[in-house]
């Protein structure tokens, strides 16, 4: 069911003729600042005009996203819907509703123009719809233009408040560059995805490499920089609390930044949003068995959005790792020597998650339904990573985390496919080796040697300790478990190891199956799977 489409009928008075000169004989596919491309045919002249004027680059208006939140409809079970806070000179209001919202059905701006001109979209809803596009785009050509509906939004992504539901607001948020709302309507403290981004501008402007921006000033997150934006004797300091203080100023200084700076490299980002939503995931795990947990998640109203459980998390880092996929092989350009080294940090990073991942969530049916690992890599084989870091094999730096990856599936268990092209992923990345040297010097000019394990740590892997006990059997799929190294046995907890050194490339054998079903070795003490008496000969 399409959404409802706006009345057009509304008289063109002069005014709104010049509101936004243009061509009349512009072509009728336009880029947007954020490298979508629409094709706006179909729209009114007018509504054509204003679209112009939105992604215009000399003229574009100055609209910065403040805060977004979760609003009820009315006290009952009347529903709920996403409201977005922008600011231009004033601050307006957007209202995002489900089809089915008795009010917000049609998106609304609360902007003079949306009121008293009766503009619709107007610039405000364009501009919005067209950030949110970018980030919840996935599976389709990047370079593909898109069909703008009289709503504002891409004919081809359907319901917008569906993909931000689907995402979920306050990851949407991080990608977004804003903060969130409480129930209440009162602005919570900074994002801690602009905290970071703030520090990691504030690299850029110092002149930090890309590798070492990790550690840099660590203590601008950690301490209280926000109380007062000078900072005497420390204008790191200061910088990092007028960022956070002003949304315009972080607009324009992102803006001045390229790709190699960590705040504005687009696989840094994905994998950011990954490592969230594994985070996400351990949180709704917890809640389900502590109640105090699980009430103030409600307050949070992230329940009003759905579950965000395996299937969700499985859905969303698979589209993280589709938007990697789409920019490296369908990028506007060739990827520079940097950008490949990110492409490929990003890819090897969301691996050693969820390969660290595996442990039963919550209940579940069949155990993909409940185990991410079991999900993405456990289970059926879907190529996930290896199919897109095949297109990146001169990175061989990353030969050691890959091995370490493998040592982690040789616990766990994996379909005799995937196990089979990871050892040729492998072995082609090694045969990359005798350059690796000198493109690592390029991508990092300044460093005195070739990072080898640059991947940042992620907050989703879960801590030191003893798996929770799952009791799952293996699937009906033949899986095979790589051979394990000796080195495994000296490993004092390979979870958390930065690189193993064995070959879990090794050889390996299928699990047979048998009428009365392989079960993996889930006993206490920490051990991991498949680590029982059966270990392939």
């Amino acid at each position: 069911m399409p959404l409802s489409q706006p009345d057009h009928s509304v008289p063109e008075t002069d005014e709104e003729e010049s509101d936004w000169e243009d061509d009349d004989d512009a072509g009728n596919i336009i880029s947007s600042p954020n490298g979508l491309r629409y094709n706006i045919g179909l729209l009114p002249p007018r509504t054509q005009r204003l679209v112009r004027g939105v992604f215009n680059d000399q003229e574009q208006p100055r609209i910065f996203l403040e805060s977004c939140g979760i609003k009820e409809e009315g006290s009952g079970d009347e529903g709920f819907f996403y409201a977005f806070q922008l600011h231009e000179v004033v601050p307006c209001s957007i209202r995002i509703g489900s089809r089915s919202s008795a009010r917000w059905s049609t998106p609304v701006c609360k902007c003079p123009d949306a009121i008293y001109h009766k503009k619709q979209p107007c610039k405000h809803l364009v501009w919005l719809f067209d950030s949110i596009a970018r980030h919840s785009s996935r599976g389709r050509d990047i370079n593909k233009e898109l069909t703008m509906t009289g709503l504002g939004y891409p004919e081809e992504l359907g319901d917008p408040f569906q993909q931000i539901s689907e995402l979920r607001l306050d990851i949407l948020a991080d990608s977004l560059h804003c903060d969130t709302t409480t129930r209440n309507g009162d602005t919570t403290s900074p994002n801690r995805a602009r905290v970071r981004e703030a520090r990691e501008m504030v690299a850029a402007v110092a002149g930090i490499q890309p590798h070492e921006v990790d550690g840099f000033r660590l203590d601008l997150e950690t301490s209280d920089q926000q109380t007062s934006l000078i900072h005497r004797g420390d204008v790191e300091a200061t910088l990092f609390s007028l960022l956070l203080a002003s949304h315009s100023l972080a607009a324009r200084v992102r803006a001045e930044l390229t790709p190699p700076d960590a705040a504005v490299d687009p696989f840094r980002s994905l994998q950011r949003r990954a490592q969230r939503i594994i985070s996400e995931l351990d949180a709704f795990s917890s809640s389900l068995k502590d109640p105090k947990l699980a009430t103030a998640r409600q307050s949070e109203g992230k329940d009003k959005e759905g579950p965000r459980d395996v299937s969700w998390a499985a859905s969303q880092i698979r589209c993280c790792v589709s938007q990697i996929e789409e920019l490296v092989s369908r990028g506007a350009r060739p990827l520079t020597s940097s950008q490949r080294v990110s492409a490929a940090r990003a890819l090897v990073g969301i691996l050693k998650s969820v390969a660290s991942h595996n442990v039963d969530s919550h209940a579940g049916g069949a155990v993909e339904d409940r185990n991410l690992y079991m999900c993405l890599i456990g289970g059926p084989d879907s190529g996930f990573i290896y199919s897109v870091l095949d297109m990146l094999v001169d990175q061989s730096q990353y030969v050691e985390e890959l091995e370490f990856v493998m040592e982690l599936i040789g616990r766990s268990g994996a379909p005799e496919s995937y196990v089979s092209n990871m050892r040729d992923l492998i072995t082609r990345m090694r045969s990359h080796t005798g350059i690796d040297s000198r493109r690592s010097s390029m991508a990092f000019p300044n460093s005195t040697s070739t990072p080898r394990n640059v991947t940042p740590p992620f907050e989703g892997v879960p801590p030191k300790g003893p798996r929770p006990e799952t009791g799952s059997e293996f699937p009906s799929t033949e899986f095979l478990t790589p051979e394990l190294p000796a080195s495994a046995s000296r490993l004092p907890d390979t979870r958390t190891s930065r690189g193993g050194r064995g070959r879990g490339a090794g050889r390996g054998r299928a699990a047979a199956s048998s009428a009365t079903g392989s079960k993996r070795s889930s006993s206490g003490g920490g051990q991991e799977r498949g680590g029982g008496s059966k270990r392939p000969r």
